[in-house]
């Protein structure tokens, strides 16, 4: 046969279909539109959120980097890194030495710290915001923050000059006048550390085998947790060493998977939404298409006569939406979030060219996949029967399956049975039409349950998202002793003078802070030095073994601190075990030790984090007293020993009843051991023991006028220069600095992940809309109103709504536990946003019920009920 070149024709009736069929098409654009628009959000605010949670990483620690290997490394060890296919760069940092005197600041506490030139030049880069000068290359030059800087009241130094050092290494106490080299600001727990050069670091005595640190980074962003563990393994570590990948690297991947899913999500329901307006479009033109085929068009030319209907439509939806969160993404969002008041500062949202190929793939294959099943009906219609072919009231007539085609038809227009009822002056009309609208989410029970997973899976997402964002600077924050808000220390104390502790906190200065408002409770730790007598010559056991002796014998108790000498020369590799014993007979003040006391609701609390609690009225009675890990191990057998210490004149005995492993007690820098007391028994020791420290707990966690009103009180206090503060608060602001917008960034990905089931539902309902149309003109031909039509779609959006819900606040619940636990690293309480979850919810409701009575008055208001049951297609 001829060819029938009649592509012009197939051009012009496609052209002609668009304009006639103008309803429909808009119904597709704006769905395809949608898709892209989504598609194209999701995946570069999903990208941009992992970007900033990288770079909060990064700020927060100080270097860009995703695992790290702490305890000290070998040279194999760090060549197996270096060789590794799947890592990008290994940087090395050391530590060296404390610092406890600066020309500005006689009571300061700072490392010293050795980093190499990987570390600095690459993985520290993107914590610095600036840097002048070089990284120490000589012995006497150091680089210092500004932070420190500040710290030890030398803001005026610039590069070049020097200052004064004294520090602690493996070698020794040294005084020693350094060069600035550079000064730099930035990011990180470093800034109150000073950078040393290498060759500093060789003649500290510190070995990178013990002390060093690794910092790794993959050259993927997004690493498989069987890479890690494998990296792991071929490490070969020892009990020592951790091997501690960052939060972000094994975060990272589960999100880009949760946003590809959501991306799979939004394909579905375009997917869907295409499917259903195409094959009730197919079924409405039967009788066209047959009539196209008798004038001799071929099963082909009818093909591409559909396919070019669908081009334009998509490539137009594909643009038009890809235009759309293009502007979104880059422009619209930081400047909506200037207008609702949240800072937008930080928003980096970014493009990606990978992005914008991905989804434009995607929506294209949604599309093929959802015009596949509507082609192939149309090209399988038998011309001859097609043309008395009446959509009101008969089945397609089709080649392949006809009955199965004539079955789903005739499902889609059952109508329920007894309408008329359901509007009748009677009690049991409401449940009728609740189970009418029951009978039709039954109808079509797979498209029922993707409408309710769509939607309580995306309201389960943006449950999840706005949990984990509420809490994510909670979460980060490391908890202070006791859950408190703010703790002041008093560093007047010198490590060689007993008498250098001074009252820098007042009883009058506690007092005035009790009573500020939205204070709950203040504990203070009062404290007085004491020494410990050594062993004397005749005991006959040798003063090294009775240090080390496991279980002492009630004759040698008084061997205490030889046993603490002993313990504490092992961490001082420059120290001499016999040398110290000797200068401690001869000056027993340069080891002094603390009494410190607490309040019996204070002690309450560390008793019940005692491995072996202890009994209450003997620690209050001073019978008992509780040791403070000091950094060496001390054997159990010391526990329930009596020991004698001298306090001011004093001699006195107290047992040993426990030992406590935290922090908050150790913070001084006597040399002798820490004994936790009762403020009680402290009192009977002298009349007005100083204060320490103190803790103070708000009524409510995280009241910055509080703290403001706190700071302000110790800011006029007469010793200030003399208290160090740490606040929770500024810790909850700096990483809240650090976080760079990711709250907002993940505000607006929430969002679109709720609008994605959203989307399913406006799909869903709208081809219900189009394919009951006919069943909703019979009701009303029966007496029913469209008030009534309306009032049964309303019950049908609820049902939709409520099933949601209930999936998410149940199941959805579930998974936001488990999702928030798994991030928990400081185990704070776990909360449910109330507000946004009410809010969404309620939204939820509103759209559900709205949009199918929308839908209805779109579908049915130009035509009245003759033209509708006359000329239904």
């Amino acid at each position: 046969m001829l060819a029938n070149h009649n592509q012009a024709i197939i051009q012009k009736l496609a052209k002609h279909t668009r304009q006639t069929d103008r309803t429909q098409f808009r119904i597709l654009f704006v769905s395809i539109a949608i898709s892209a628009f989504l598609l194209f959000s999701v995946f570069t605010i999903g990208l941009t959120y992992l970007d900033l949670s990288r770079l909060q990483n990064t700020r927060l620690y100080g270097a860009e980097y995703d695992l790290t290997l702490i305890n000290g490394f070998t040279k194999q060890q760090q060549e197996v890194l270096m060789h590794d296919s799947h890592v990008a760069t290994v940087g090395s940092q050391a530590y060296c030495g404390a610092v406890s005197r600066a020309d500005g600041d006689k009571n300061l506490q700072a490392g010293l710290l050795w980093a190499d030139e990987t570390f600095w030049q690459l993985q520290k880069a993107p914590a610095r915001t600036e840097f002048t000068g070089h990284y120490p290359q000589a012995a006497d030059e150091l680089l210092i923050s500004r932070k420190l800087l500040a710290a030890c009241q030398m803001d005026s130094l610039s590069l070049g000059e020097r200052i004064t050092l004294t520090y602690e290494d493996r070698t020794g106490i040294h005084t020693k006048a350094f060069s600035i080299s550079g000064i730099w600001d930035g990011f990180g727990t470093d800034q109150t550390n000073f950078y040393v050069s290498e060759e500093f670091y060789q003649q500290s005595g510190y070995q990178l085998n013990a002390d060093g640190i690794l910092y790794v980074k993959f050259k993927s962003s997004y690493p498989t947790k069987g890479s890690i563990e494998t990296l792991e393994k071929r490490l070969h570590l020892t009990k020592k060493q951790v091997y501690q990948p960052s939060d972000y690297i094994e975060q990272a991947l589960t999100i880009l998977l949760a946003v590809c899913g959501l991306c799979v999500l939004i394909c579905l329901s375009a997917y869907l939404l295409i499917y259903n307006i195409l094959y009730l479009s197919v079924f409405g033109k039967i009788r066209y298409y047959g009539l196209l085929r008798t004038l001799g068009m071929t099963k082909k030319q009818l093909l591409q006569f559909i396919r070019r209907q669908m081009t334009v439509v998509g490539i137009a939806g594909i643009a038009a939406g890809i235009l759309l969160a293009a502007l979104t993404s880059l422009l619209l969002i930081p400047y909506l979030m200037k207008l609702l008041g949240i800072s937008a500062s930080h928003i980096r949202v970014h493009f990606y060219p990978s992005v914008l190929f991905v989804s434009v793939l995607m929506t294209t294959l949604a599309i093929l996949g959802g015009t596949q099943t509507p082609f192939r009906i149309a090209k399988n219609v038998a011309p001859m029967e097609a043309v008395k072919y009446h959509t009101a009231h008969a089945a397609p007539v089709v080649k392949r399956r006809p009955y199965a085609l004539r079955r789903a038809l005739t499902a889609a227009y059952t109508i329920p049975a007894g309408p008329q009822k359901c509007f009748a002056n009677s009690g049991k009309k409401r449940s009728l039409c609740l189970r009418m609208a029951i009978d039709q989410l039954k109808k079509d029970k797979k498209k029922t349950s993707v409408v309710f997973l769509s939607l309580a899976t995306s309201l389960t997402v943006f449950y999840c998202l706005t949990t984990l964002i509420a809490s994510l600077g909670k979460r980060t924050v490391y908890p202070q002793y006791w859950d408190a808000d703010l703790i002041v220390h008093n560093c007047t104390q010198t490590t060689e003078a007993i008498t250098s502790l001074q009252p820098a906190i007042g009883e009058t200065l506690l007092s005035d802070i009790t009573d500020i408002e939205g204070v709950a409770r203040v504990y203070a730790v009062r404290g007085m030095p004491v020494t410990f007598p050594p062993c004397d010559g005749s005991d006959p056991v040798n003063e090294t073994e009775a240090a080390s002796q496991p279980e002492p014998a009630e004759s040698d108790n008084h061997c205490f601190s030889s046993f603490w000498l002993k313990g504490y020369t092992d961490l001082k590799p420059y120290l001499s075990y016999d040398e110290t014993i000797a200068d401690s007979r001869v000056h027993p003040n340069h080891y002094y030790g603390m009494l410190k006391g607490i309040e019996e609701a204070e002690f309450d609390y560390l008793n019940s984090r005692l491995d072996t609690p202890l009994e209450k009225e003997d620690f209050l009675s001073g019978k008992t007293a509780i040791l403070q890990y000091a950094g060496f191990e001390i054997p159990p057998s010391w526990i329930g020993q009596t020991i004698s210490f001298t306090a001011d004149t004093q001699s006195a005995k107290i047992t040993i009843g426990a030992v406590h492993y935290g922090d908050y007690y150790g913070a001084s820098v006597n040399i002798g051991p820490n004994l936790i007391v009762s403020e009680t028994y402290l009192r009977t020791l002298t009349n007005r023991p100083p204060i320490i420290s103190f803790l103070i707990q708000y009524e409510q966690p995280y009241q910055k006028e509080t703290e403001q009103t706190i700071k302000d009180l110790l800011e006029k206090s007469p010793g200030r220069q003399d208290l160090l503060i740490t606040s929770k608060c500024e810790e909850l602001e700096t990483i809240e600095a650090s976080q760079s917008g990711m709250i907002e960034t993940g505000t607006v990905l929430s969002l679109l992940l709720l609008a994605v089931g959203m989307q399913n539902y406006c799909n869903t309902m709208a081809s219900s809309m189009q394919n009951r149309r006919l069943t909703f003109s019979i009701m009303e031909s029966v007496g029913m109103s469209r008030r009534q039509v309306l009032r049964l779609l309303l019950r049908e959006g609820f049902l939709y709504a409520a099933g949601s819900v209930f999936l998410t606040l149940t199941i959805g619940t579930a998974i936001t536990y488990l999702v928030f636990q798994s991030m928990n690293y400081m185990r704070i309480p776990f909360t449910v946003p109330v507000v946004p979850l009410l809010c969404s919810i309620a939204l939820v409701f509103f759209l559900c019920m709205k949009i199918p009575a929308v839908t209805y008055h779109k579908t049915t208001a130009r035509h009245s009920l003759i033209e509708r049951l006359r000329d239904y297609r």
